[in-house]
């Protein structure tokens, strides 16, 4: 990708960020979905494995179903078979990425959804649910973990990365308002790490892991 592609894209990123409109960010990702993996690659994006990493140290492998909450283009069906988890369902905001999701026949469903809006799942469908690079500021609401928590059986493990420049403050509050509701309790917390460190700036982030009740 040239330099102006790339400034581009990240561009409207940054537009959708701000817009918090689901229609602007459906579209940014359709216009975006041939060339993600290979931006993605580009600046050593990190978020898939550390939120693999975090989601096989809390949530037991088996045949349950799970969740990708986000699934974009499937890079998180790419590794989590291997590791115990075969069965995963997935949705996203974007049409385009779902398509290119669907041609690794890697999931079990997917289907669109949109973080903020109630999902079209019955109540304790998943065993466990991830969720990367998708929850930052005018991009996938904290609100779309109610919706998760509902989702998820008790017991099960919800796994997530969060940007903090974005979002630093208001996931703590947001997880402390769903721990004093009993709708789950914290399992760790990562440190901070860049979730794109071949790119010239810095983003960083954490991984959480919250179990539902």
């Amino acid at each position: 990708m040239s330099d102006d592609k790339q400034t581009e894209k990240v561009q409207s990123l940054h537009d959708a960020y701000a817009g918090g409109d689901p229609n602007i960010t459906a579209g940014v990702y359709d216009n975006w979905a041939a060339e993600y993996e290979q931006h993605m690659k580009s600046v050593g994006y990190t978020h898939p494995a550390m939120t693999v990493a975090m989601y096989t140290r809390h949530q037991p492998a088996g045949d349950a179903p799970m969740l990708d909450a986000g699934s974009g283009t499937g890079i998180m069906a790419e590794i989590l078979p291997a590791l115990g988890y075969p069965v995963i369902d997935g949705f996203d905001i974007s049409p385009g990425m779902l398509a290119l999701a669907a041609k690794k026949n890697l999931y079990r469903n997917l289907a669109k959804g949109v973080l903020g809006e109630r999902l079209d799942y019955a109540d304790d469908t998943y065993a466990g649910c991830t969720a990367s690079g998708v929850f930052t500021e005018g991009h996938a609401p904290l609100d779309g973990l109610d919706e998760l928590c509902r989702v998820v059986k008790p017991g099960g493990h919800i796994v997530f990365s969060v940007a903090r420049i974005y979002l630093g403050e208001q996931i703590e509050a947001k997880a402390k308002q769903l721990e004093d509701a009993g709708t789950w309790r914290r399992a760790e917390a990562s440190g901070q790490y860049d979730s794109t460190p071949l790119d010239d700036k810095a983003i960083m982030a954490q991984i959480y892991a919250f179990q539902v009740l």
